[in-house]
């Protein structure tokens, strides 16, 4: 059996190429990078991202100045209530955040501008707002840590006799309910 190994060897060379060798001082647990958060990477990842990054880092802790509201970028026809699906990215994100921190409990918040009837656009608020919580509630989010409310044209951000302020206005918000912010630990070394 020149040149052959026994059957032996080989379950013992496979094992070593399975599992690897031990190395006692390897730290195999990963580790924050120094600059990681201002790197070109982490910055493209928020601004793509606003919306999430925003909502993830304040239940984590992070005190903002706009408080416990945060606004979903979704474009709707005009007069409709349910969003461009090519828009709905936050709200993608909102699903995956809420999967992520089960106690967390939101009120989506509809509003309008105070172009056209009051009464329509009180409806057409609450509509939105439903949308998005139907959207949870269907991808697996407990209706009782939902609320949705339409405002109509009752609170606006901006100013309403600007094309620009219009826009503003016409937007969901998500307010963050009851939640208790934990502020995120790292390890030090």
């Amino acid at each position: 059996m020149v040149g052959k190994f026994p059957s032996v060897c080989y379950f013992a060379l496979s094992a070593v190429f399975l599992t690897g060798c031990h190395d006692s001082d390897k730290q195999y647990a990963l580790q924050p990078v120094t600059g990681i958060q201002s790197g070109e990477s982490e910055q493209a990842a928020r601004q793509a991202a606003p919306f999430a990054d925003a909502l993830v880092r304040f239940l984590r802790g992070n005190s903002r100045e706009r408080g416990d509201t945060f606004i979903l970028r979704l474009e709707f026809e005009p007069g409709g209530f349910a969003p461009r699906m090519e828009t709905i990215a936050d709200l993608e994100a909102l699903l995956v955040i809420m999967r992520d921190f089960p106690d967390l409990q939101i009120a989506i918040e509809g509003h309008t501008d105070n172009a056209g009837d009051p009464k329509k656009n009180l409806n057409l608020s609450q509509r939105r707002a439903d949308w998005v919580q139907h959207f949870l509630i269907e991808r697996g989010i407990s209706e009782e840590r939902l609320q949705a409310q339409g405002y109509g044209d009752t609170d606006p951000i901006a100013d309403n006799s600007s094309k620009t302020g219009q826009k503003e206005n016409r937007r969901l918000a998500i307010r963050v309910l009851n939640f208790d912010r934990i502020p995120s630990q790292l390890p030090r070394r």
